[in-house]
């Protein structure tokens, strides 16, 4: 059996195997930049970190262990752990209840893994291509029969 996912080192740009790498990013950083957003937005329930015009997300990294450094507070996941696209899953809705997490780019680092015109070089891919010619992930044959 293949894995579904692979992970492609964001500094050198190669494949990590199990052991030799994670996702990680600095949840101190997150911390603070969700902090200053919400001095800035205020109490809006509607309003959302990644489209705030200025707001800049705090961003993941897929790296080797030997490739640049960790962020001294790192959340980090071993890439084995993320091998498949239920594996990911598990850990959006695991990470979903983390205050830090609107302030980073997961939802963009999860975007480029389902969406290949992406064009993404590194991070969480998937290991066979898809047809995407159909449309959007999500669209059913039928639907798109009725709107021809």
């Amino acid at each position: 059996m293949t894995d579904d996912l692979v992970a492609v080192c964001d500094l050198c740009l190669q494949a990590i195997a199990d052991g030799e790498g994670a996702l990680e990013v600095d949840t101190a950083a997150a911390d603070r930049a969700a902090r200053i957003w919400r001095e800035r937005v205020g109490p809006d329930p509607l309003a959302v970190f990644r489209t705030t015009p200025g707001a800049r997300p705090v961003a993941w990294t897929v790296r080797h262990g030997g490739c640049g450094s960790a962020p001294r507070f790192a959340y980090t996941i071993a890439v084995e752990r993320v091998r498949s696209w239920t594996a990911l899953l598990h850990w959006w809705t695991h990470l979903a209840d983390k205050s830090w997490l609107p302030a980073t780019d997961w939802q963009d680092l999860m975007v480029r893994a389902l969406e290949p015109r992406q064009a993404a070089v590194s991070g969480i891919l998937p290991s066979r291509p898809r047809d995407l010619r159909g449309g959007p992930i999500g669209d059913r044959p039928e639907d798109r029969l009725a709107d021809e």
